[in-house]
């Protein structure tokens, strides 16, 4: 506590004092009982960073991650005689606009929580400060270090890795199907029989703008990709896979498996949800969010797969990784507090178990992984996970994101599968030369 305690001071008179702006949102404050803790302490919210003792984080608040950042950071705060105060966001839309626009003027956070694949769009607009994870690289899981590296600089301490898989009932489909062909075969039979609703032997949401990030799976086991990337980690936004033979492969397999009543066009989030809950699809492609309302509705009949290969297939199914992290910006006021918060605190199995703990999601610190592991959930998204591709994190993959989904949902409705997939190869390529 004196070590921290003497950054504090160093900081305050770098910065020739402190101040604090008022803020309606949400915000705990804790304060130590240190002269310095009180003297440089924001009372009440803050939209940037605060005084030089005052710790300021920014988080999202529209699931329970900023529920679990905020008990924490206010332990800490106390144990060490400064201040943490979290700002709450609805939604990583909003906090990201805040981010951005605050960069402009100065008001921005000491560190905040997000997804790892906005960290190239934050580089670009210089709002990204690197982040070293030194000795700790090897205490997480290494696809959560390869989402948050670019360039050979990693860019914020990953808490949490979460993939989708293929949700299974039981009841309707008694083991994991070896491979799609299974599946599509017993979804198939399951329709005939009026067991299984047409449309829904696999529900996967798609709907008019299509959905790009659960279609994945099925789009690479037909060879599809989206940037090739480097042993380096960098990828190539000049090799584009929208257009490419797999993406026509994966999208011809598509419209022949909503001919034969596996999916449809017009499925959504709901619908899928509803008819896999209900029993009247026998797999969902989705993430471990819907856990808790699938056990709720099929109890022990609920089984976490992955999603298998085509029979005799080269390629693999792969699921898009999002890596959850807490990142700096790089005109954070208070750089040397939220260091040394990352490091010394962040960076402990006890953070990450108390992480877990509000916001269940799979950690990426590998010994609280292995701790949670021990559900059968947890543990079969995590192993399915180790399979896939982080979302490339860069500002290029926007493009890709918006227009394949709309070829998939075009490609749905009985658009040409070949000439669709040119098409939205030729409006990404427009877009990455122009940005």
């Amino acid at each position: 506590m004196a070590a921290l305690m003497g950054i504090v001071a160093l900081a305050a008179a770098a910065r020739g004092g402190s101040s604090s702006s008022s803020s309606s949102s949400t915000s705990a404050t804790a304060s130590g009982g240190s002269a310095a803790a009180s003297s440089g302490a924001a009372t009440g919210a803050t939209s940037g960073g605060g005084g030089a003792s005052d710790l300021v984080i920014w988080a999202d608040n529209s699931a329970n991650t900023a529920k679990a950042i905020e008990p924490l950071c206010l332990k800490w705060a106390e144990e060490n005689g400064v201040t943490c105060t979290v700002k709450k966001f609805n939604g990583g839309d909003d906090l990201k606009a805040a981010l951005i626009a605050g960069n402009c003027t100065g008001d921005v956070p000491d560190l905040f929580e997000g997804p790892h694949d906005t960290i190239g769009q934050l580089i670009t607009n210089g709002i990204l400060a690197p982040v070293d994870l030194a000795s700790n690289k090897s205490n997480f899981q290494e696809i959560a270090v390869k989402a948050v590296t670019l360039n050979g600089s990693t860019y914020g301490v990953p808490w949490a890795v979460e993939d989708i898989a293929l949700l299974t009932n039981k009841a309707l489909s008694p083991t994991c199907p070896a491979t799609l062909d299974d599946a599509v075969a017993n979804a198939k039979t399951l329709i005939a029989a009026g067991t299984v609703t047409s449309g829904l032997g696999i529900a996967m949401q798609i709907g008019e703008n299509g959905d790009a990030y659960h279609w994945n799976p099925l789009y690479t086991s037909d060879g599809g990709y989206t940037f090739k990337q480097g042993a380096d980690g960098t990828y190539d936004t000049s090799d584009m896979g929208v257009g490419k033979e797999g993406s026509i492969a994966a999208g011809v397999r598509l419209q022949q498996l909503v001919n034969d009543g596996i999916l449809k066009a017009s499925v959504s989030y709901d619908i899928a949800k509803e008819s896999f809950s209900k029993g009247t699809s026998p797999y969902f492609i989705t993430g471990p969010w819907q856990i808790p309302d699938q056990k709720t509705a099929l109890g022990a009949n609920l089984m976490v797969c992955p999603v298998p290969n085509w029979a005799g297939s080269s390629f693999q199914a792969q699921p898009f990784v999002g890596v959850r992290t807490f990142m700096q910006p790089a005109k954070a006021k208070n750089a040397v507090l939220a260091s040394t918060f990352l490091n010394d605190e962040v960076m402990t199995t006890e953070f990450m178990d108390g992480m877990f703990a509000v916001d269940p999601r799979p950690p990426a610190w590998i010994e609280s992984y292995d701790k949670a592991a021990s559900d059968p959930y947890i543990k079969a998204f995590g192993d399915y996970g180790k399979l896939g591709e982080p979302i490339p994190a860069i500002q290029q993959m926007a493009f890709v994101f918006v227009d394949l989904g709309l070829a998939e949902y075009k490609i749905a409705s009985g658009a040409d599968p070949t000439a669709t997939m040119t098409e939205a190869q030729a409006s990404i390529n427009k877009q990455i030369a122009g940005s």
